[in-house]
């Protein structure tokens, strides 16, 4: 698996149902248009260079999530537990073709946040629904909703900052992330196999 930024060069990769969502970047009430969604591709891509990070298994497409700074997130800071940090970007949304792929949505939560730890964002923040009895409490994103599931965030290192009713907002200081490898020698000896032994 690898990942890569969306940007105005990779964005056909997304789905028709996010390649012109507005949800996240228009006001109540407002619905937003294409026109819209493309103005904020430019601005987020123009402040990190990208607006999302997106997931691939060889040519094939797994899975995608968007995240631009706070202020260009415009339905965060009407929502419940709002609004967010200003030094924060926002995690608006994640789409995964399996929805219960839970290891996909870790692998790429955490290489958005290696992306943003790379571009010294201070923090990443995001807005859980609790609620009990929730259908599918594996899955990373309530995409019905556009909100996520809290105890995937928690279990990703977030932690909740603020709380409204069934909303609550959490938070991932991103400098408390440390840089390791990937893979290690003791990894790749164990994938070479064992030598052959003298008999």
């Amino acid at each position: 698996m690898r990942a890569i930024d969306l940007n105005s060069g990779t964005r056909d990769l997304l789905a028709p149902a996010c390649s012109g969502c507005t949800w996240w970047l228009a006001s109540p009430g407002d619905a937003g248009s294409l026109q819209t969604r493309l103005d904020w591709e430019r601005e987020a891509e123009g402040e990190a260079g990208f607006f999302g990070r997106a997931l691939l298994e060889d040519d094939a497409v797994i899975g995608w999530m968007h995240a631009a700074a706070a202020h260009l997130m415009r339905r965060a800071h009407s929502l419940p537990a709002g609004p967010p940090s200003p030094d924060a970007y926002v995690l608006a949304c994640s789409y995964f073709y399996d929805e219960d792929y839970l290891r996909g949505f870790q692998f790429l939560l955490q290489e958005l946040e290696a992306s943003l730890k790379h571009r010294r964002v201070a923090a990443l923040e995001a807005f859980g629904l609790r609620r009990k009895g929730q259908a599918y409490p594996f899955r990373g994103y309530i995409r019905e909703l556009n909100l996520f599931h809290p105890e995937v965030l928690e279990g990703s290192g977030f932690r909740q900052v603020q709380a409204k009713g069934e909303v609550a907002r959490y938070r991932l200081d991103l400098s408390t992330l440390v840089a390791s490898a990937r893979r290690s020698v003791a990894w790749d000896e164990v994938e070479a196999g064992a030598a052959a032994q003298p008999v």
